[in-house]
């Protein structure tokens, strides 16, 4: 627990130093290898499916309110191979913009336990997100009024797990850019004039490379579990959207570490029914977020069913 403290101590550190966008709901740290809390047996021979439904609060420093809706399958394929699937979730957008309310983006990863001993497991997960559903609202609004990212990724991870700790790495590659058109210009003379300048440009918006490790300690009972941990995303290229002249651009403070911190609590009914809440919230925040995943606190409550 010494150790855990230190490491925690030692995230917010090099956080405070780097500009960092804070929680990102995006998805890839939820996916595979990268999920926070996940079951751990020593080489228990039989695995179980399982249905996770989850309702999602996400808060924003503009005032934004992020309610998500969604549902996650997980399915073993042999002994040694996982499949999850996200359905679009369903979200409400609402603040000081419009409220908007649609369907969000599918996720999907493949997971293959590469090493199991006593003592440790070693995964690794390719996987994606698709973009499944156009808005419910022009584009020209923000990305954090957008419930889909518009863009098709490539996610990978790979996972050390043992019945107390977890380190994960991970990488997310968008493939494509947004039809995004939001520009505060675009509203001058309206009544949203004055608040739409508080948000960042994402005409045409391609984000940039992300990182992603998490650290997790986790403690484990009878029936409850409590976990908390660090989770750091490192933004490796910067965002890029369209100048007046149609070509990309990068955009200046979209580069950097996000730093977060995790906590949460598990309860199993049973062998096949349980819930977990897990709270998460910034620790630093980077100047510019056109792509609309910044949050400053996160929260998430699922009931899952194994069978």
């Amino acid at each position: 627990m010494k150790n855990f403290v230190l490491t925690l101590l030692l995230t917010h550190a090099v956080a405070a130093r780097t500009l960092a966008q804070g929680c990102s709901d995006s998805g890839f740290c939820t996916m595979g290898a990268l999920r926070p809390d996940q079951p751990y047996s020593e080489r228990v021979k039989i695995k179980l499916h399982s249905i996770e439904i989850t309702q999602h609060l996400g808060t924003t420093k503009y005032g934004d309110w992020i309610h998500a809706s969604f549902v996650d399958a997980n399915f073993t394929i042999g002994k040694k191979n996982s499949f999850q699937l996200r359905a679009p979730a369903y979200m409400v957008i609402e603040g000081n913009m419009p409220t908007v309310r649609g369907w969000g983006d599918t996720y999907l990863s493949l997971t293959r336990q590469i090493i199991s001993t006593d003592r440790f497991q070693v995964s690794g997960t390719v996987g994606g997100k698709i973009y499944t559903t156009a808005t419910r609202i022009d584009n020209a609004m923000p990305m954090y009024h957008q419930t889909t990212q518009g863009s098709n990724d490539l996610m990978l991870g790979v996972s050390l797990m043992s019945k107390k700790w977890m380190v994960a790495v991970g990488y997310q590659r968008p493939l494509n850019a947004t039809r995004n058109a939001f520009h505060p210009t675009q509203f001058a003379g309206t009544e949203m004039e004055e608040m739409v300048k508080k948000y960042a440009p994402s005409v045409g918006l391609l984000r940039g490379d992300d990182i992603a490790v998490r650290v997790e300690r986790n403690f484990r009972l009878a029936r409850w579990n409590f976990f908390v941990g660090a989770l750091n995303l490192i933004r490796v290229t910067a965002d890029q959207t369209l100048d007046s002249d149609g070509k990309l651009q990068p955009v200046t403070d979209t580069k950097g570490l996000a730093s977060n911190l995790l906590a949460g609590v598990g309860y199993q009914f049973n062998i096949h029914n349980g819930i977990r809440l897990l709270m998460a919230g910034k620790l630093t925040e980077r100047a510019q977020n056109p792509d609309g995943l910044s949050r400053d606190f996160v929260a998430q409550l699922a009931y899952v069913v194994r069978f």
